[in-house]
């Protein structure tokens, strides 16, 4: 990111927007993130004559954590370009990179159908009307998107989301039609058309194309993405690094600011995260929640999870100086008062950080049927975010780390960290959401009862499950593929 040179008669404006790029990449090659962000901020106030330059900082704003100025960069970009529709439209991805789903809707929903064009127009119009659910804007938008484009597998996929193909022969068969044409297609792109055939085939009881769709998907993403075993345990090791209950309590002690706005709910993906979240977000003192992802902000500035270098940041910067920027993150991305939930996949892995330095934040963790977590995420499109999923005996070693995980943060915490089976809380809700309930501090409201009726935006593959009442389908999900996931039984049971 570059200025013009200085010209004769420039402007006082010009000379310290130039200084102030200059400043902003040195903080960059330093990666200095309080650097970076006080620059970008005077950036800002400035108004600097950057034109499309915004368009790059906005979403780099965004991976900061700071949502202020991300908002208030893209604006920039937005004013200097005109304010004109293919600027907006880019509006409209930016606030949908932060979680802010109805706000980029409504706007999207001003814009004419053909910007940036009519296709990728219909494609966001259809994922961001899924992710509010609104599944029958979101399928009117899908529908014209496969019109125009017949063999977009992300279409297809994001269709499947929304509808049962048990009821919908019609739409089925032209999803089998389109099999013989996505073979010349990208590999993500048949990736995520066959995660849309396995939906397909699952919801018509066809069991074992069902999982030979999904295992193709799943090679498809595995190429494209690999996963690092090694990585991943190394990953392990260092969260629990050095941990105990008293070296968590020493810390503790030393915070003085308070930490009780954050309710922190963990556990494998699909084991029930999203509908716990759904259940305390539903809560009139609960306003937010979300894979909020934050975290990393907290162990960049420490160096790592282990105990050893939180400890050694606290004896340096005190332990109420991350809980003050932990604040500020939050109040970021959730300006709204209220308590937040946090349900972040990789929790697990900087569970020690929170506990240390957030003693007064609720710790939840679900766990869920292996089996049937399993094929919940072998079958899950997540794509890029979630490489372990693809694979079932990488599936099988990602689960043993986490019990091995779960078995250590219980010996150390205890209490504080309640345990919560998907199947007791799916079979007898009432009991288990009181508990869940009077662990955040909370008292008991009918709402949380009826967290189907929640209609915040929810952007996990979750998203139409938590819109039906709470039920047992999920229980034994896995039971009419038991023969394919022979694998992954084998290589979790360690035989």
């Amino acid at each position: 990111m570059t200025l013009p040179p200085s010209k004769s008669g420039e402007t006082d404006r010009d000379v310290a927007a130039l200084r102030l790029v200059q400043q902003f990449q040195q903080a960059l090659l330093r990666k200095d993130r309080a650097q970076i962000v006080d620059s970008l901020r005077q950036l800002i106030e400035l108004a600097a004559p950057m034109a499309g330059q915004w368009l790059q900082l906005a979403p780099m704003a965004a991976d900061l954590g700071e949502f202020g100025l991300a908002r208030k960069a893209i604006d920039l970009f937005v004013d200097s370009s005109g304010r004109g529709p293919d600027a907006l439209i880019r509006k409209v991805d930016l606030l949908a990179y932060i979680g802010a789903i109805d706000e980029a809707l409504a706007l999207l929903r001003t814009l004419p159908p053909n910007v940036p064009d009519p296709f990728s127009h219909a494609l966001s119009h259809g994922a961001l009307a899924s992710a509010a659910g609104e599944s029958e804007e979101a399928r009117l938008w899908l529908e014209k998107a496969l019109r125009l484009r017949p063999q977009s597998g992300q279409a297809w996929h994001l269709l499947a989301m929304v509808v049962d193909f048990a009821g919908e022969p019609d739409l089925a068969e032209r999803l089998f039609a389109a099999e013989r044409d996505m073979q010349a297609a990208p590999r993500v792109e048949r990736a995520y058309y066959y995660y849309a055939l396995g939906k397909a085939r699952a919801d018509r009881g066809d069991h074992a194309r069902a999982f030979a769709a999904v295992a193709r998907a799943g090679g498809e993403t595995r190429a494209e993405y690999p996963y690092d075993r090694v990585q991943e345990r190394q990953s392990a090791l260092e969260a629990v690094r050095g941990y105990d209950a008293d070296r968590i309590a020493n810390i503790a002690r030393q915070q003085t600011e308070p930490t009780d706005r954050s309710i922190f709910v963990m556990g494998l993906p699909r084991s029930g995260t999203t509908l716990v979240q759904q259940v305390l977000t539903s809560h009139s003192q609960v306003s937010e929640g979300g894979e909020i992802n934050l975290l990393r902000w907290l162990v960049r500035e420490t160096g790592d999870a282990s105990h050893p270098a939180l400890d050694g940041y606290v004896q340096k910067a005190g332990a109420p100086s991350l809980a003050r920027l932990w604040h500020h993150l939050l109040d970021q991305r959730f300006p709204r008062p209220g308590r937040v939930v946090d349900k972040t996949t990789n929790t697990t892995r900087k569970l020690g950080v929170v506990a240390a330095l957030l003693p007064e934040a609720p710790l939840i963790w679900l766990r869920r049927d292996p089996l049937d977590c399993a094929w919940s995420c072998f079958r899950t499109c997540f794509m890029e975010n979630i490489h372990w999923s693809n694979d079932l005996g990488d599936i099988a070693f990602f689960f043993r780390l986490e019990d091995q995980l779960l078995e250590q943060w219980q010996a150390i915490l205890g209490d504080r960290l309640l345990v919560v089976p998907f199947e007791e809380l799916a079979t007898e809700p009432e009991p288990w959401i009181r508990r869940i309930v009077g662990h955040c501090g909370l008292a008991v409201e009918p709402e949380v009862f009826a967290p189907h009726e929640n209609r915040r935006p929810v952007i996990t593959p979750s998203v139409m499950q938590v819109r039906r009442p709470i039920n047992r389908t999920g229980i034994g999900s896995a039971e009419p593929y038991r023969k394919f996931l022979e694998p992954f039984v084998e290589a979790y049971s360690g035989s």
